[in-house]
């Protein structure tokens, strides 16, 4: 008997893993698919950034890139992050 229980337990927990993994990846194309077309909202782009960063997505900008672009026009940003150069 215990051990069928213990089954059912990790059959149930399989599963919940299952269903957290499908969410995941579920909001992430979500929330890629709006910022690529557009529609995007403001609260919508700070789940999105707290999505990234929850999961440790970061980005170093880029010198030439549209990242290290927008990091440029950022006025003293530079005295904050500290961009690396294109390799050709």
């Amino acid at each position: 008997m215990l051990l069928s229980m213990c089954r059912l337990k990790w059959g149930a927990m399989a599963k919940t893993d299952d269903l957290f993994q499908e969410l995941h990846a579920g909001l992430a194309e979500l929330l890629r698919e709006k910022l690529v077309e557009g529609t995007i909202s403001v609260s919508e782009m700070g789940i999105l950034r707290q999505f990234l960063k929850d999961n440790q997505i970061t980005a170093v900008p880029v010198e030439g890139t549209p990242f290290g672009e927008l990091v440029s026009s950022v006025p003293n940003l530079d005295k904050v992050v500290q961009m690396r150069r294109k390799v050709a």
